[in-house]
């Protein structure tokens, strides 16, 4: 059946008398302004080589390139890459520039920041470098909370029936923690006397602070030393 029809085709084809194609290239020049033609000894492969050349360089950039008879619109594919920190489930993400509690001086301006409510929680993220080693291959060298709430410390002095080691150590002049080990969970009691409680995220070493209301938490690979010494950092 095929064959039958592309024969038929054929022959239909042959028998139909098409009038004369118009000289299509010489009534559009005749319309158009000289300055906007394009010069005749331009030879073919020229022209493209300048469309060619104009296209790459516009790649950096969104532009706009208007030619006679060509519009050529250019858009920079935008990087995308996801939060390092997203699979610890923080919260929600806030702009890292926004933040204006909890910064080490140390360290500066976190590359990844979110909040749990109405800010109840801040977690501060810092990624992996020189100075920061990788915890977990997580590609995150440094985790700092700032929860609203009040530290329950009869329950932290108990996780090293847990298997826990938890050593008292001052961050300034605040009590606080030292806990090594498994992982654990640190409780403490919110504003309105619920008791909440946050796991550890990445590493079992952890620092632990209370000062005026206010709980911080560090996980780091730093070992207490280095840890207390951006805890001593963050101004209260």
């Amino acid at each position: 059946m095929d064959d039958r029809l592309d024969q038929a085709l054929l022959r239909l084809a042959a028998e139909i008398a098409f009038p004369p194609t118009p000289d299509l290239r010489g009534s559009v020049v005749e319309r158009v302004p000289a300055r906007r033609r394009w010069p005749s000894a331009w030879p073919r492969a020229a022209a493209l080589a300048v469309i060619a050349t104009l296209v790459v360089a516009a790649t950096a950039a969104a532009v706009a390139l208007v030619l006679p008879g060509l519009r050529i619109t250019t858009v920079p594919t935008l990087p995308t890459a996801d939060p390092v920190a997203s699979p610890l489930a923080l919260g929600d993400p806030i702009p890292a520039d926004t933040v204006d509690a909890g910064i080490p001086a140390t360290l500066g301006s976190p590359d990844e920041a979110y909040v749990v409510g109405d800010h109840e929680v801040l977690s501060l993220v810092y990624l992996a470098d020189d100075e920061l080693p990788d915890l977990a291959g997580s590609g995150i060298g440094l985790l700092v909370q700032v929860i609203d709430g009040a530290l329950d410390r009869e329950r932290v002095e108990k996780l090293v029936a847990e298997g826990a080691t938890v050593t008292p150590v001052l961050v300034v002049d605040a009590a606080g923690f030292w806990i090594e080990g498994p992982p654990h969970v640190v409780r403490y009691t919110d504003p309105g006397g619920a008791e909440r409680s946050q796991r550890t995220r990445l590493v079992s070493d952890t620092l632990v602070w209370e000062r005026g209301g206010v709980l911080y938490r560090i996980e780091s690979g730093l070992g207490l030393d280095g840890t207390l010494r951006i805890a001593e950092s963050i101004a209260p």
